[in-house]
């Protein structure tokens, strides 16, 4: 059974450890994911089996502008196809729109077939592609999902 909850302190060196084993050199380093989780800690989320966390969606709510952005997500490889990544989302979702957001942006790589086909049944849109996002050459897919018109 997954369970999703808040992350505690005590499990950010295993988001860590999941980040690194997924982004490798992209990953966030320890004491920015501290510093994420003091300061939009309501939306650092994990998703945990037996005892084990398999993965993390991380996210913020900025509230003066009633926009989120879904920051990072992912889930260890030995447990993807279990709708996951989904249920992590769909959490974050849920609480971004009980707090009022009207509009939730996230960016992908146009190759990651699989995130964005979670995204797109989650009900986001592809608004743009952006050659040159992180300033380091990756493409990424801008898409937003309108919560409120």
């Amino acid at each position: 059974m997954i369970t999703i909850r808040h992350a505690q302190l005590s499990d950010l060196r295993e988001v860590k450890a999941i980040d690194q084993l997924l982004f490798g050199a992209d990953s966030y380093p320890l004491f920015v994911l501290r510093q994420f989780y003091d300061v939009t800690g309501d939306y650092l989320l994990v998703a945990e089996t037996a005892g084990e966390l398999v993965g993390y969606m991380l996210a913020h709510y900025n509230q003066d502008k009633s926009l989120g952005w879904l920051l990072s997500l992912g889930v260890l490889p030995a447990h993807r196809g279990k709708r996951i990544g989904e249920k992590l989302m769909a959490a974050c979702i849920g609480q971004m729109e009980t707090k009022g957001v009207a509009t939730l942006y996230l960016t992908v790589h146009p190759d990651n077939a699989a995130g964005i086909s979670i995204y797109t049944r989650l009900g986001f849109e592809v608004k743009e592609e952006v050659a040159d996002y992180y300033l380091d050459g990756s493409p990424r897919l801008l898409m937003s999902k309108q919560i409120k018109v």
